[in-house]
């Protein structure tokens, strides 16, 4: 869907007309799907905490500029190696206590190039973000985006532990974002 859209983009603007962006959520699990309702308001939906989550994870691609956001469960279904995927945060949504590590999805390993390279230096900042290494954390954040000045997830966590440097978080601080809306 992303290389399609982006082959739209450029026609698109060829033509003078706005692009569109997209972002999508993914959550492998049960859910219930198919024609539900009553003889007044009927129609072909999802439905269940797998599909609540889904949605969640799609919301979440602004907040981190990416494009696609897996959970965990999705990530451990994909064919071993096939896909790059980049670890991106343990979150806590909204009526769930049980935190889920969420993932970036950046394309099929075999064309990940550079996205190689950005995955391995994002993971050396998540590792001193987890040791509250924040010094440490900030320095690595900094590096990142030097070399790629857009990623949003390097950018948020940068911020935070600028924050945490300002003011440390309490002392049971477990490393988990809780997500502020839906």
């Amino acid at each position: 869907m992303i290389v399609q859209l982006r082959e739209f983009n450029q026609k698109w603007a060829s033509l003078g007309l706005p692009s569109l962006d997209i972002g999508i959520g993914i959550n492998t699990g049960v859910a219930s799907v198919g024609n539900m309702g009553s003889t007044l308001r009927y129609g072909y939906t999802a439905m269940g905490d797998t599909v609540n989550l889904s949605s969640r994870l799609e919301g979440l691609n602004k907040e981190y500029t990416t494009r696609i956001i897996l959970s965990e469960s999705t990530r451990l279904a994909l064919p071993k190696d096939a896909f790059l995927v980049r670890g991106l945060d343990y979150i806590r949504v909204k009526g769930k206590a049980q935190p889920v590590e969420i993932h970036e999805l950046l394309g099929r390993r075999n064309d990940a190039g550079e996205w190689t390279e950005l995955v391995k230096c994002f993971d050396e900042g998540r590792e001193a973000y987890k040791r509250r290494d924040w010094q440490e954390a900030a320095r690595l954040f900094e590096n990142v985006l030097e070399r790629w000045p857009n990623d949003g997830p390097a950018r948020i966590f940068r911020d935070r532990v600028l924050g945490y440097l300002a003011e440390a978080p309490a002392s049971d601080w477990d490393g988990v974002y809780i997500m502020k809306h839906k």
